[in-house]
């Protein structure tokens, strides 16, 4: 298991199976990760969707995507109105274990019931746009639950912001060796 926030959003989604995929960006320079997740509907061909930036929907698939994002105030300027959901952390101590399952758990709640919702969206012909509803008092409940179950770990996760080094990254750091790595 990572020991870093993003390693183990990956893994815990791994063996949670969601309703939707995922992919996963740390932003070093902006002090921020951001977990973006797209689910699909399948409808009839007949149907015809347009995002906010214009593009149309494959015929018989409507693709919806959105963002969650786990930020440090101290550093990153982040729009809470931008994304579905936004946490601030500090980056120094972390965030606890039991916060980001139940944030997880919510967030498979959320996306199944969106599609749930996206269905009935293609369904209505008088409705114009679609969106995921995150309730904090369902995250809160959420919380809730895992702390009366016993389940609710308060050990701290990490940001670890700091990116992966590059192979010549490395090897300029081998001044030993004149920068060269001999084998």
């Amino acid at each position: 298991m990572s020991k870093d926030l993003s390693g183990y959003i990956d893994n815990e989604l791994k063996e949670m199976l969601p309703n939707f995929k995922w992919k996963i960006v740390k932003e070093s320079k902006k002090n921020l990760i951001e977990l973006f997740l797209t689910f699909h509907v399948e409808t009839d061909e007949e149907y015809q969707v347009q995002d906010m930036i214009g593009k149309n929907n494959e015929p018989g698939l409507v693709q919806f995507e959105d963002v969650i994002c786990f930020y440090d105030p101290a550093y990153a300027h982040v729009k809470p109105q931008n994304y579905l959901a936004s946490f601030s952390i500090d980056s120094h101590t972390g965030v606890e274990k039991g916060y980001v399952d139940a944030i997880l758990r919510q967030l498979n709640y959320t996306t199944k019931k969106g599609k749930v919702e996206l269905t009935e969206f293609l369904r209505d012909d008088f409705a114009d746009s679609f969106a995921l509803t995150w309730k904090e008092s369902n995250l809160q409940n959420m919380v809730d639950t895992l702390k009366e179950t016993g389940r609710y770990s308060e050990e701290k996760i990490p940001m670890n912001l700091d990116d992966e080094q590059s192979f010549l990254e490395k090897l300029k750091k081998g001044d030993a060796n004149d920068g060269v790595e001999r084998v």
